[in-house]
């Protein structure tokens, strides 16, 4: 049984642009420096274990998509902070190419049903057991009982003013989790993608980081190229650096991604889902300075698991966004996530760890959904966050946001959520006083 919030393909997986990183040619690149390049990104706080395991494994599983029907095309490319080529693309719609390939792959298996326009509300709970979930589809609030049940929700970047994320990423996994007392790690760790195509709404296009691997600038106000006063890799130095950067340069003005250098028709080609949302703004990629901005894109911590997704409860694992495997440590290497998200979900899916308990007699809830209440609170929290818990923090701005947090009193499920995940972000950066990755602290 695969429940989903909205539709099968709904999900920050489908909106992944540049790729799924793996070492496969070693006559130039190696797993040792995959390895290295990733706990860089990470400030070294990564569980090696788990990114040995990622690195090794990678190539596995883009063979294994590749055999499904995902058309990968023949050069990979190189994103920031890779020291080689290792991301292997379709263009510019990598996350959905995969999506659609696993979907039909999906609806192939006639033992396996598909609960669309589902949400999670709860896990049933016996003990430290998990034994199902409490699911609302339209009016109807059941519980489903499972002999295993992975948590794949994705993290909860619309919690903030401005993400890459859909709006189905408002952290309900994380929620859930928390309330059945699975054990929660690195919550302070939000990543800024640095470059969203400037917008009004919530979910803003990504520009991706595979642009300034072919070759795109960033400029400032004045024109200038200012990332090599910033970090010696410029363009290619980590998200967190390359976020804050812009965070700076914006305090004097607009910052723009310059690809001009580049030829129409090349850009068409290569990045052609970028090239006409760009289009659809006013803009042509390859004549205009393009306007963008850092943006939540990524949650590097969530529900701890091991090797095989198992988290501290019994019969709950946990995979993708929502999971803290320990791979991303303090800042995500771009394109690990994808490569993190098969190489776990294929490890979990193969996992037949089951401790045998009675069937959910768990009482339900009621479970309120007020949209009036959703749309008064849900503005608050994404306000908060954006300006007091995002690129850049400070002790006051996290009390301040602490406070106002504990003072809403939400009626709603949504809102609840939005508050309860809100509060343990809030929490963690207080906790982690130091700067160290996505987490920045000026004091």
């Amino acid at each position: 049984m695969i429940a989903t919030k909205s539709n099968l393909l709904e999900s920050s997986s489908r909106y992944a642009q540049a790729g799924i990183a793996a070492v496969r040619n070693f006559r130039w690149d190696s797993f040792a420096e995959h390895f290295n390049d990733t706990l860089t990104a990470g400030c070294g706080i990564n569980d090696k274990a788990a990114v040995k395991f990622l690195v090794e494994n990678a190539p596995k599983a883009v063979d294994w998509l590749t055999k499904l029907g995902v058309q990968f095309q023949k050069n990979p490319t190189r994103e920031a902070a890779h020291s080689h080529s290792r991301v292997w693309n379709t263009r510019d719609s990598t996350g959905e190419s995969i999506e659609k390939v696993l979907a039909a792959e999906v609806k192939k298996r006639k033992n396996i049903r598909i609960l669309t326009n589902t949400t999670l509300l709860d896990l049933a709970m016996h003990g430290k057991i998990c034994i199902g979930g409490i699911l609302k589809t339209g009016k109807k609030i059941f519980i489903l009982n499972a002999g295993q049940v992975i948590l794949a929700t994705g993290g909860f970047g619309q919690l903030y003013a401005k993400t890459t994320n859909p709006k189905v990423s408002v952290g309900d996994g994380i929620a859930a989790a928390h309330r059945a007392g699975a054990k929660l790690r690195n919550l302070e760790f939000v990543q800024f993608h640095p470059t969203a195509l400037v917008g009004k709404q919530t979910r803003l296009t990504l520009l991706s980081e595979s642009l300034r691997g072919e070759g795109a600038v960033l400029r400032n106000s004045r024109g200038e190229r200012f990332l090599p006063a910033y970090h010696p890799a410029a363009e290619l130095a980590p998200r967190d650096i390359v976020a804050r950067a812009i965070f700076e340069e914006m305090k004097k003005g607009k910052v723009y991604l310059d690809f001009t250098r580049a030829d129409a028709k090349f850009l068409e080609s290569r990045f052609p889902l970028i090239w006409r949302e760009v289009k659809k703004a006013g803009f042509n990629l390859a004549k205009d300075l393009i306007p963008i901005f850092p943006v939540a894109h990524y949650a590097c911590g969530g529900v701890v698991t091991n090797l095989h997704g198992e988290t501290n409860l019994q019969n709950l694992f946990a995979v993708g966004e929502v999971a803290d495997t320990g791979i991303h440590g303090g800042n995500r290497l771009a394109s690990n996530s994808l490569a993190e998200a098969v190489v776990f979900g294929l490890a979990v899916g193969k996992s037949g760890k089951v401790v045998e308990t009675k069937a959910a007699e768990a009482k339900i809830s009621n479970y309120i959904f007020d949209l009036k209440e959703d749309r008064k609170i849900l503005p608050i929290v994404r306000n908060l966050m954006w300006e007091k818990v995002g690129i850049v923090r400070d002790r006051k701005g996290l009390l301040t946001a602490e406070k106002t947090l504990q003072k809403l009193k939400p009626k709603s499920f949504v809102s609840s959520n939005a508050v309860t995940v809100g509060k343990l972000v809030v929490k963690a950066a207080l906790l982690r006083k130091k700067s160290l990755g996505a987490h920045f602290r000026v004091n």
